[in-house]
């Protein structure tokens, strides 16, 4: 009886062995599948809590890859094959940008957007658009009198300034004074003209020329 017992024991604990060995393969041959295909990733394992309740161990211990997520995965993979074209080429292909770039200290949200934020603004000084064509000047003599007339008509003295202006001072006095003799003069004319037309016509127009004569002295 003791030694039938020995062998049931043994025969059980090699069945219960192979059965972990076969679960621990089939894992293993999950686990392989999945890192063949790219984007999917084993979950990280997260540390258990060393606890006797048995239930707790499983939920910490980590999920393996579902059969349907694996079929997803390369389900997804065949269309992208399908879709995409690779085209391996030697030379590097540039991208030519035709719109010019610009360095304007600004952020530009798209490519045909405006400039929206401008940290600083740059202020360009624009020069001539023509390059000024300068000739070989003449040779100067500064002892000569066409050099001493430029240098007069350029140089400016405090002293002729004054002179100047008392010169103009001057001629514009005289001309106010022959002007007021002038007026003086046609007024006394004009009362010796009445004068002696009072001697000629009598006393009966004076109203009237003195109508006359008030109006002339006012407008003067």
């Amino acid at each position: 009886m003791g030694s039938e017992t020995m062998k049931e024991e043994l025969h059980c604990s090699s069945s219960s062995s192979g059965d972990e060995d076969g679960d621990e393969e089939w894992k293993a041959a999950i686990n392989s599948a999945a890192s063949t295909f790219p984007g999917c990733s084993q979950p990280n394992p997260t540390p258990t809590p060393a606890s006797d309740d048995d239930d707790e161990d499983v939920k910490l211990q980590p999920q393996p890859i579902k059969h349907y997520q694996i079929k997803a995965q390369k389900t997804l993979d065949d269309i992208l094959t399908k879709s995409l074209d690779m085209v391996e080429s030697s030379d590097p292909i540039d991208a030519i940008d035709d719109d010019p770039v610009l360095n304007d200290g600004g952020v530009r949200l798209f490519k045909q957007a405006p400039v929206g934020i401008v940290f600083d603004h740059r202020v360009e000084l624009k020069g001539p658009k023509r390059k000024p064509r300068i000739l070989p000047g003449e040779a100067i003599d500064e002892k000569s009198k066409k050099f001493k007339r430029r240098l007069q008509s350029v140089v400016v003295e405090g002293t002729d300034i004054l002179d100047t202006a008392k010169d103009a001072t001057q001629k514009s006095l005289s001309k106010l004074k022959a002007k007021e003799a002038a007026a003086k003069e046609a007024a006394k004319r004009e009362e010796e003209r009445v004068a002696q037309l009072k001697k000629i016509r009598g006393e009966r127009w004076l109203p009237s020329i003195a109508k006359e004569m008030q109006v002339k002295s006012r407008v003067r």
